[in-house]
């Protein structure tokens, strides 16, 4: 029983060392959305960004917008990764975020509905992670409106 407990809070505690936050909870469509991902935990954080991604302002016009997360639209029965973020063919870097610290993201996603963001991370200092992703944790933002 006490296993289970200890198991249960670890877990809690794991989910809780990132949080993915965005300015506001609605958005339109392509409209510049200020990813900020933080390590509110006591150890440092790995986690990719992807250099070969590109939002589109519109359709004659982009713009090079490196991201370390996955987006996810709301379907009828579940979630499904939209074509952005982390893919075949980008550059991935290691980003090594210390405790207390954030950086910023910004991306564009052409997309109408309900979304959410992904980030795929290990706790701990590791360059070697993009490689292969091993020992990785999942952190998901609220959920996003975009008309």
């Amino acid at each position: 029983m006490l296993c289970t407990i200890l198991t249960f809070c670890c877990s809690i505690l794991a989910s809780a060392q990132v949080r993915i936050s965005v300015p506001q909870q609605q958005y339109k469509s392509r409209d510049k959305i200020d990813v900020q991902i933080s390590n509110s935990g006591a150890e440092e954080i790995t986690f990719c960004v992807e250099a070969g991604y590109i939002s589109y302002i519109d359709s004659e016009h982009s713009e090079p917008s490196p991201t370390p997360i996955h987006v996810q639209q709301k379907g009828p029965r579940r979630w499904s990764t939209l074509l952005t973020g982390p893919d075949i063919g980008s550059i991935p870097s290691a980003e090594i975020l210390r405790p207390g610290e954030s950086q910023h993201f910004p991306f564009r996603v052409n997309a109408h509905g309900t979304i959410r963001l992904l980030l795929e991370y290990r706790v701990g200092s590791d360059e070697q992670f993009c490689d292969g992703r091993k020992g990785r944790k999942i952190a998901k933002s609220r959920e996003i409106s975009i008309e």
